[in-house]
């Protein structure tokens, strides 16, 4: 039987979405390099060209917008009641789609509200549109149907997430088959640990670098210290202590990533260096910069729907001739070609049923 590991490495997750820290960095940059470039190019051929060009975002920009973003969407989900695993989905899905996408192409007002609606059908929770939609007035059911499709694209059409709170559920049942600890520690470490995974993983890129299980023992260590250190007793007995090490080192710098994000910070986000007034001289630049062909998801929608259904009319034309005025010269040259073929080999057997038994 293949191992927990083995089977996580066959994962979408781990095949599309891990990065080392230098290549996320690379991707990013890349991202809004072409940005700048392609929206540069359609300002200028736009009536009236725009010139002089706008300020652009830098990618240190995006990755502040996009934090802001996240806290926006969690909010909403929350303000749905969606249960923590789908608002974890939904943020790692915006986090994986601007990756390669950039706010500047695509808004992401509306993709807020298509990540939180889709992750709640890839998650296997049933929510109608139209009630989703009566929860925020200022979107429309089309606007947020009209993003899908971009969206499987952004996230080329993987849409497993493993989350770390299944790997938290596992470590304390251990801890409590240990029985070195008792039941009030260990209901403390349960939830702080879980408050940690609700938000910090999510506005770090902890799900590009570390496995659902680096990513819980890295949230334990932070709740409290004493379990982790006893879990790693426990699973390194008996084997060499480079081994311990080696994966300490790994769940420590994974714990220091998610310290830049504590869970403290999701109450006091809008009063500390994400809030509002923060953002308001990005969100400014963001309007002024954005892909002037792209700032209406449904207009571009239903322009590829005509595009579409226009090539489709053309083909079922071009066979309609066909039937109407026959067949073309060269085929009936083939057919007269291949009948004289059949009575030259009829005539040279003698006998048009073939020679005699």
């Amino acid at each position: 039987m293949a191992t927990e590991d083995a089977r996580y490495r066959q994962s979408s997750q781990y095949r599309l979405w891990s990065f080392s820290p230098s290549h996320l960095q690379s991707l990013r940059e890349q991202t809004n390099s072409l940005a700048v470039s392609h929206i540069s190019n359609r300002l200028r051929a736009s009536s009236p060209p725009v010139d002089p060009l706008p300020e652009f975002l830098t990618p240190a920009d995006e990755a502040m917008l996009l934090n802001f973003y996240i806290v926006d969407l969690l909010r909403a989900a929350q303000f749905c009641d969606l249960p923590s695993e789908i608002q974890a989905t939904a943020a790692i899905f915006f986090r994986r789609f601007y990756l390669t996408n950039s706010l500047m192409t695509y808004t992401p007002r509306a993709l807020t509200m298509t990540c939180i609606f889709f992750a709640c059908k890839t998650e296997g929770l049933y929510y109608r549109l139209q009630k989703f939609v009566d929860k925020f007035p200022g979107i429309t059911g089309e606007e947020i149907l009209a993003a899908e499709y971009i969206l499987c694209q952004g996230l080329r059409f993987a849409f497993d997430v493993r989350h770390p709170y299944r790997a938290l559920e596992g470590a304390i049942m251990e801890l409590r088959r240990l029985g070195d600890f008792d039941e009030n520690r260990l209901a403390r470490a349960h939830h702080k640990t879980r408050e940690i995974l609700k938000f910090s993983p999510l506005l770090t890129d902890a799900y590009f670098h570390y496995t659902p299980s680096q990513i819980m023992f890295g949230a334990l260590g932070m709740a409290d210290e004493g379990l982790l250190q006893r879990l790693l007793r426990e699973a390194f007995a008996g084997q060499n202590e480079s081994a311990r090490n080696q994966v300490s080192e790994m769940i420590q710098s994974c714990r220091a990533m998610l310290e830049k994000e504590p869970p403290e910070r999701r109450a006091t986000f809008w009063d500390a260096g994400g809030s509002k007034e923060t953002m308001k001289p990005l969100n400014k630049k963001l309007r002024k910069c954005r892909d002037p062909d792209r700032v209406d998801l449904v207009a571009l929608q239903k322009a590829r729907r005509e595009q579409a259904m226009q090539k489709t009319k053309a083909k079922v034309a071009i066979k309609e001739d066909g039937d109407v005025f026959g067949k073309s010269n060269g085929d009936i040259k083939d057919d007269e070609r291949e009948a004289k073929r059949r009575r030259v080999a009829a005539g040279a057997g003698g006998d048009i049923f073939g020679p005699p038994l």
